[in-house]
Formats: C-alpha cells, structure tokens, sequence
C-alpha cells in the first residue's frame, strides 16, 4: 500500500493495523533549537558535521511529539535505547519517531532512496526469505530488499538489549505480506512487523508481543 509521507497518513495507517495504541511523529524542513533541553544542546554542541545535527534536531522535535503524546517527558536525553516504549528514524531530510505506553518493544525504521546493495541479501535474509527474494524478477529485487532491511531495521529496534544482531535470524512468517509476525532464531522473541510503502522508499514498525503471545 502507497501513502504519503506526512503525519496524517502514517498515523492513520499504523494506528489502524496495529493492535496496540500508538502515536507517529514526523518532521521535515528546518527545526528550531529553542525547544531543545540543556542536555540535548549539549550533546548537539559536540557533534561535528552540519548533517549530524540537522538529522539530532529533527529527531529531537519528532521524538519529543511521540513523547509528549504518552505522557512522557519530552527531554529526550533521559530516554535510554533500545525504549520499549519509544523509537527514532532518519532519512534524506525527514525524521519519524513512534511511541506506545501499552507494547513490550516498540521500533521504527524509515528508508527513502537508498538500496542495500544486492551483495547484502545473504546476509540480511533468512534462509526462506532469501529463496523466496532470488525467486523475483530482477525488477522487483531493489525495493523487496529495501522493504525487508527497514522490517529488519524495526525489529532489531525493538528488541532489548543486549539486540541479536544478525539480520540473517530474523524471520518473516508472510515475508511478501505488509503485515506479517516475526520471530529471531534462538529468542522466544515475536513480534508483528506492519510496512508501508512511500514515493520514495519504504517504512517498517515492528511491536514486540509479550512473552508467551504468539
């Protein structure tokens, strides 16, 4: 399913799909630094490229919405990752954040223009997923692997610390479905992984059930 990228259209494609309340901030553009915390300008002060804090202050005002909509204080500094009740994304000038005070792990991951290389697959899909993903017409290949990478990226998100880190674990039930569970090989972690697509890329929020809810 195409939607836009703005605030409206996320919120009300993900609130609808997903089983637990949520909220979706999003931000683009130029963000003043008026709104940000002692602790936030500090950590901005010690960044060195123009990049890096274009990316911390959309972030900062995106995360402090989704904060701010849970009851949370919106000083970002005291949220600790991974949250389970709070995630961030970037990407090419825009920052989305969700939050949700009724998951065991929240995670959010948004990815406009850029592909993974081919190269990656095997190391990024399980066994299945990879069969399935060699299967497509050549295509079809770019924007199924950036789908899959930002369902990957949404889970590792969402998963406590310490996070397995090999994407090559994770694996899709419905690997072609925009709304498929999850689960990582070796955890008793599952999860409901929901996708969008964009003009420019894809979007992924995955929402770790508690123990023993499959």
């Amino acid at each position: 399913m195409l939607i836009e990228l703005n605030q409206a259209a996320l919120q009300g494609h993900f609130g609808a799909v997903c089983s637990a309340p949520i909220f979706i901030a999003h931000r683009q553009g130029e963000c003043g630094l008026d709104a940000l915390s002692f602790n936030e300008t500090d950590r901005l002060s010690a960044m060195g490229s123009d990049k890096r804090r274009i990316e911390y202050i959309l972030g900062r005002h995106a995360l402090k919405d989704a904060l701010s909509r849970i009851g949370r204080d919106p000083d970002t500094s005291t949220v600790s990752w991974p949250s389970p009740f709070c995630s961030l994304s970037h990407s090419e000038g825009h920052a989305v954040a969700v939050s949700s005070e009724q998951t065991a792990g929240i995670g959010i991951d948004l990815q406009l223009k850029k592909i993974p290389p081919f190269a990656l697959a095997e190391r990024i899909l399980s066994g299945d997923t990879l069969a399935s993903w060699q299967a497509l017409p050549e295509g079809d290949k770019a924007k199924a692997l950036q789908r899959f990478w930002t369902a990957n990226e949404a889970v590792y998100k969402a998963c406590p610390s310490p996070q397995p880190a090999y994407f090559r674990h994770y694996r899709l039930e419905a690997p072609f479905s925009a709304d498929s569970a999850a689960s990582i090989d070796g955890t008793d972690y599952r999860f409901m992984v929901h996708s969008a697509e964009l003009p420019d890329g894809y979007i992924s929020l995955a929402i770790r059930l508690p123990a023993g809810l499959r």
